[in-house]
């Protein structure tokens, strides 16, 4: 009879070692902030695939491309990738992911076959360490999801939605007879712990805080 493989699954607890999980947590907001790893989208900080690598070296965790699909036809230059993550001292599985690119992309129509392809295995990658790691990313004062996995046009609406959001602020500022330029900025300041609406959380802060 043929033996059945398993895939083994390594899990990180963070509960043996609360501290050390924050203080890697600061570590990985300095190195991100210092190498200017992150990219700001309509007022949230997504990651580069390199900050996620490096999130995941500190746990000894290692992303291998496995596969890079030509699923192209002759209207579109398109790649299918994967890749997996890895416990480096175990061998063990520890995530997958898999993503797509394509020249269709609105930024991306002047790509060449090997930058699609190449594009697609970076998504991977990401997906990968994000599958496992969105958690720490999150403590460290970041968003879940890799800056490579959001297209062109998702940034344009997300910051068209923010613009919207922000008018919709005001509005309600004007609605309340609220017209006094400090008046706002107390309010905001009160909302935010800022005196700026930098994303779409900062303007519901401030709507919340308008109802009270």
């Amino acid at each position: 009879m043929k033996e059945e493989k398993q895939t083994k699954v390594q899990l990180f607890s963070v509960k043996p070692s609360l501290k050390t999980t924050k203080d890697l947590a600061v570590q990985l907001t300095k190195f991100i902030d210092d190498n200017r790893l992150s990219v700001n989208i309509a007022g949230k900080k997504y990651v580069m695939v390199e900050g996620w690598q490096f999130a995941g070296s500190q746990l000894g965790l290692t992303a291998i491309p496995t596969d890079a699909e030509n699923v192209s036809t002759d209207a579109e230059i398109k790649y299918k990738a994967s890749a997996e993550v890895f416990h480096v001292s175990t061998g063990t599985l520890v995530s997958r992911g898999f993503a797509i690119c394509s020249n269709k992309e609105s930024k991306k129509k002047g790509f060449d076959e090997y930058a699609v392809a190449s594009m697609a295995q970076t998504r991977a990658i990401g997906k990968a360490y994000r599958n496992n790691l969105s958690w720490l990313m999150k403590l460290a004062g970041f968003e879940s999801t890799p800056v490579e996995e959001i297209t062109d046009t998702v940034k344009d609406d997300m910051v068209e939605n923010l613009g919207k959001i922000k008018t919709d602020v005001f509005n309600k500022f004007k609605e309340k007879g609220i017209e006094d330029t400090e008046v706002m900025l107390e309010i905001i300041q009160k909302a935010t712990g800022k005196q700026t609406i930098d994303n779409a959380d900062d303007a519901m802060s401030v709507l919340a805080e308008l109802e009270k």
